[in-house]
């Protein structure tokens, strides 16, 4: 069974306390490195980006932890310098002020080639950092929200700033290739898939998306160990909003995103294996209800 923590307080540093606490906790294991990757494809506030308090409270609670070393990492789209981006955001501010011993880019990181089994979408593989075989534990920090190609941006989505500039280039951008872009989304997580996800629904686009659209703020955090539980809580709660069709008008598990990472093991295979804990969430019962 997948737990998801929920939780909306007036602070976000406890929200993001209690949706953990609510998931079962980080289980890190005392001394480990571990590597937290927020989410800056570009210097668009939240939630085009992740909430800085976000990034505080992630980096607080794996610090309970007694790690040997936290780093913080990302990578912003193919044009843009991450720590640019980083710094304009208050990402980087947020990392240096709360200690962590490395603040890291992807965008000039030495890489290897990778052809998953499974990655039938990506014919030519990918390019992931090197950085990534050093790392004992990893926390994505995505943002709950709409995309305009990819119909939305989780968990899953988040994956795809460990690829290089060149792998992006192979991503379907364009209208009527949900299939196929939501197939190469889950399945650029069969290598290094983070262990833990801290979401930030603090503010959500419910359309347009992913640096600007319609914007709404439910004050929420979720969190889980399971990256198909995570991105199917998501999207029921977007759903409780009012959201674009192709998300509002279908089960969540129509979406091709969750389709192919149920297809490949990559987490829960239905609603049946998820339990969701909640605190401060009036509406809890609408968001179960929509993750049919």
């Amino acid at each position: 069974m997948a737990v998801v923590g929920l939780s909306r307080s007036k602070d976000t540093l406890e929200s993001v306390k209690v949706a953990v606490e609510l998931a079962g906790g980080l289980g890190i294991k005392e001394g480990s490195t571990v590597l937290i990757r927020p989410n800056a494809n570009t210097a668009d506030l939240p939630p085009g980006s992740t909430n800085p308090e976000v990034l505080k409270g992630a980096i607080r609670e794996a610090r309970k932890c007694n790690p040997k070393k936290i780093i913080v990492a990302e990578k912003s789209m193919t044009t843009l310098d991450t720590e640019l981006v980083l710094r304009k955001l208050g990402l980087w501010q947020v990392a240096e002020a709360e200690g962590v011993d490395e603040i890291l880019t992807f965008d000039r990181m030495r890489r290897f080639h990778m052809k998953p089994d499974g990655a039938s979408s990506w014919p030519e593989g990918f390019y992931v950092p090197k950085l990534l075989a050093s790392v004992d534990y990893m926390i994505a920090l995505p943002v709950i929200k709409t995309h305009w190609t990819a119909t939305f941006t989780m968990g899953l989505k988040s994956q795809i700033s460990i690829t290089s500039d060149w792998d992006r280039r192979q991503l379907p951008h364009g209208q009527h290739k949900d299939v196929l872009f939501g197939n190469m989304i889950a399945e650029s997580n069969l290598v290094y898939r983070p262990d833990f996800y801290i979401s930030d629904a603090t503010k959500c686009f419910v359309a347009g998306g992913p640096d600007v659209g319609t914007l709404k703020e439910p004050g929420i955090v979720l969190a889980s160990r399971d990256v198909i539980a995570n991105d199917a809580v998501g999207l029921a709660l977007l759903k409780t909003l009012g959201t674009v069709s192709k998300i509002q008008e279908n089960s969540v598990w129509a979406q091709p995103q969750i389709k192919r990472a149920v297809e490949l093991g990559l987490g829960v295979h239905g609603r049946e294996e998820i339990s969701v804990k909640s605190s401060g969430i009036e509406e809890v019962k609408e968001i179960l209800a929509n993750l049919a």
